[in-house]
């Protein structure tokens, strides 16, 4: 006579027949952005609560392994347990695994002027003036100047930085890095980074900029100093060696000849 199954084989047996399909219906991970670093790409993942990471090809995120990117498409491959998932990019700027739309000088342009370009540089260039100039006068009080010569010496840099300045053409620049966004960032890209200029973070960045471009050269400075000696040391072995001095030249004897 067979025995019927006990209520705790009948829970086993559910379990193991459900455990396919609820994981067939687990949500994969967002696949958020692709950075290209020339050797190994780097994917940016996302599980459901939004915490994400940086994987490579071969490694794991939330139990799915990084099969294969297609850069093509930019669709990116996740296995798991003989499960198969394509994932494409979570920003909307592709659909149905096609490119992505390019972007047009217009709208890098449109992105500029959020970014309020022309008053960016001219405050990066500020900062870059104050920083050479700080610099140069901390070089010359370690050689021996005159008050007149001191002068002379700020007043020179300071019509040296206005000639560069006036040479680059900021307004004129502007549409050369339109045409330098709109080649290398995406319709979508583009757009995501213009409506990031108009949150207070975004405009935040643009104000803060300068100072914060000061106060990380103020910091990067003296450690770029503190390698000098060791870069002139490299300096004086590659420079090539003395040439050897000349022979001097031995003087001619005349022959003697005997009188007859």
């Amino acid at each position: 006579m067979n025995r019927l199954p006990t209520p705790r084989l009948l829970g086993v047996a559910l379990l193991l027949a459900l455990t396919p399909a609820a994981r067939a219906t687990e949500v994969p991970p967002q696949f958020r952005s692709v950075l290209i670093d020339g050797q190994a790409n780097l994917y940016s993942l996302a599980d459901s609560t939004g915490s994400g990471r940086w994987v490579k090809l071969g490694e794991s995120f939330d139990g799915w392994k990084l099969a294969s990117f297609d850069p093509v498409t930019q669709r990116l491959t996740l296995t798991r347990d003989g499960e198969t998932r394509e994932l494409g990019l979570a920003d909307g700027s592709l659909a149905n695994g096609s490119t992505p739309v390019a972007a047009t000088v217009a709208d890098a342009d449109a992105l500029l002027e959020k970014m309020r370009f022309e008053e960016m540089i001219e405050k990066a260039l500020t900062t870059q003036q104050n920083a050479m100039a700080k610099s140069m006068q901390q070089m010359m009080g370690k050689q021996k100047m005159s008050d007149a010569d001191r002068t002379r010496m700020a007043e020179f840099q300071q019509r040296a930085m206005k000639v560069m300045i006036d040479e680059m053409d900021i307004p004129g620049m502007r549409a050369d890095v339109a045409k330098i966004y709109a080649g290398t960032f995406s319709a979508a890209e583009l757009k995501a980074q213009a409506d990031f200029y108009t949150t207070a973070g975004g405009q935040a960045m643009i104000d803060k900029q300068p100072a914060l471009q000061q106060r990380m050269a103020e910091l990067m400075m003296p450690r770029m100093m503190a390698a000098m000696p060791k870069i002139q040391a490299m300096a004086a072995e590659f420079a090539p060696p003395p040439a050897p001095p000349k022979p001097a030249a031995t003087p001619a004897i005349e022959p003697v000849t005997e009188a007859h």
